[in-house]
């Protein structure tokens, strides 16, 4: 079952391996369990919902359950390999108190991606191939400190995970945003809908709604009337253009709404923003260029 299900508090190990794999192939397949591809050495390719994803050294993804997917490998590559049943029948890990103390299984589970391809941000590999050592040397015990040795080995590679995933999508959300912003600024004087910035981008609309809150805490509309007042303020100070000018160079589609807009953001109107503030651009160097000689500023011509 899937690792995000509420109700989903139980784990238990099916199947791992770490292996040294060349030209080999593993079509089109899928299960109930979890599970961790995670690249040592070499690269692989793997392909998910139509999708072709190399990965390489340090590389891995997560699959939730029943996402079909292929493995190929063309060349030589050590792959480290974990698959886990999540569901409510009391089982071997009890990942509740896990799931109420990690930030990141929280912010993960808020998406649910069905599988997601990162490096690995801190130790996950360390994490896994401890568990596999320990899995291969003495699966069959059945202890009570090798079952306590296991448990605190399952949930710091599922601690590792999420806190790897995590720094993924906070990494493609800083992206995202950054491309979302640059396209704005480069074109605050056309009609900046959302589903235009979101294709530009190429998220949803609705993901493209949640970056803006979470990483400038404003909504997009809000975002864009904010830049485009900032240009105007710039104008207004730094040019001569008429109001009107600068209401349709700023994106606003007329004079009077710019103007209604200005005011209720600075408590004046564009033209007393620009007496206020503005300086009038005229030569004031008379047309010469003034160097430092000796310590003293001395004018010259231009050259």
């Amino acid at each position: 079952m899937s690792i995000y299900g509420k109700d989903y508090r139980y784990a238990q190990l099916t199947a791992f391996y770490a292996l040294n794999l060349s030209n080999f192939s593993m079509g089109t397949h899928q299960h109930s369990s979890c599970e961790i591809m995670y690249v040592t050495t070499g690269s692989c390719e793997i392909t998910v919902n139509n999708q072709k994803l190399l990965l390489k050294e340090k590389e891995f993804i997560f699959l939730d359950s029943f996402i079909p997917h292929t493995l190929l490998v063309n060349q030589q590559c050590t792959l480290l390999n974990i698959e886990f049943l999540v569901g409510t029948d009391i089982n071997d890990f009890d990942l509740e108190p896990l799931k109420n103390a990690s930030e990141s299984y929280q912010e993960i589970s808020s998406i649910k991606p069905v599988f997601i391809v990162s490096n690995d941000s801190r130790s996950l590999g360390y994490a896994i191939k401890d568990l596999i050592n320990l899995m291969t040397t003495a699966h069959s015990n059945t202890s009570s400190e090798f079952t306590f040795l296991t448990n605190i080995l399952f949930q710091r590679m599922i601690l590792e995970l999420f806190h790897a995933l995590a720094t993924e999508k906070s990494a493609k959300g800083m992206h995202y945003i950054n491309k979302a912003i640059a396209f704005i600024q480069h074109n605050l004087e056309d009609d900046l809908s959302v589903p235009k910035i979101a294709g530009e981008v190429g998220i949803n609309k609705s993901y493209l709604h949640k970056l803006f809150k979470d990483y400038t805490s404003y909504s997009i509309g809000e975002f864009i009337s904010k830049k485009r007042l900032e240009r105007a303020c710039f104008l207004l100070i730094n040019s001569n253009k008429s109001i009107t000018e600068i209401a349709f160079q700023t994106g606003f589609n007329s004079r009077q709404y710019f103007s209604n807009t200005f005011e209720k953001n600075f408590s004046m109107s564009p033209r007393n923003y620009r007496k206020l503030h503005g300086q009038p651009l005229e030569s004031s160097t008379i047309n010469g260029q003034l160097r430092l000689d000796n310590n003293n500023w001395l004018l010259s011509e231009m050259k």
